[in-house]
């Protein structure tokens, strides 16, 4: 089929289609190839290339899918704390921002064989807080930068003390009205009993001011 020519409406939707996320089951990761569909992916498998990489992989299987493993694993936990820092959120909503990468480590080139299986391995390990819920899995990133962690620390220190410094402002303004409020009582008391009621002695007598 020849090739479409360029700036057609053909070769423009071709582009598109190549910078595009395409189908899992067409993308062979240790040549780092996607192809369109199956018709490329058979072709693919019976390239130079493919076989002397996989002949690679054969010499080596347990340590090649071991580093992919941790690049995946590294990749997932950067974008769960880049993107959520410790907020708890769906685990396949952060699978979902890690595969919008053309580049990223697809999960069946691990030793992982679903997200289930990898989410759970995160809770064991203790990198992430896991939970299991009718809407799926969710994880929580547990934060272990020393220089993060000192941050956090010092800001809840900040915010504690300046609520402490709100609670004793509080508490005095309580005290002043309080004491304000006492001190009006006694001033109103003393004028009451000072005051008195202008009296006529007797009837027709002058009073004298």
């Amino acid at each position: 089929m020849p090739k479409a020519e360029k700036g057609t409406p053909k070769d423009i939707a071709n582009r598109i289609k190549a910078k595009g996320l395409q189908k899992l089951k067409f993308y062979c990761q240790m040549c780092q190839k996607q192809c369109r569909d199956a018709n490329g992916f058979k072709c693919h498998m019976t390239s130079e290339t493919h076989i002397q990489n996989m002949r690679i992989f054969a010499g080596n299987a347990s340590g090649i899918m071991d580093t992919m493993s941790k690049d995946f694993e590294k990749n997932y936990l950067d974008t769960l704390r880049r993107r959520h820092g410790t907020k708890r959120v769906n685990a396949n909503n952060v699978y979902q921002e890690v595969i919008q990468d053309r580049d990223h480590i697809h999960m069946n080139s691990t030793k992982w064989a679903t997200l289930s299986i990898f989410v759970q391995y995160l809770g064991r390990t203790g990198k992430c807080v896991v939970d299991e819920t009718e809407r799926g899995w969710y994880v929580q990133y547990i934060e272990r930068d020393a220089g993060i962690l000192a941050r956090q620390e010092a800001l809840l220190r900040r915010q504690e003390a300046e609520k402490a410094a709100e609670q004793r402002y509080a508490k005095q303004m309580k005290i002043q009205r309080e004491e304000a409020a006492k001190a009006i009582d006694k001033l109103g008391g003393s004028l009451e009993s000072e005051t008195t009621a202008l009296q006529r002695a007797e009837e027709g007598e002058k009073v004298a001011v």
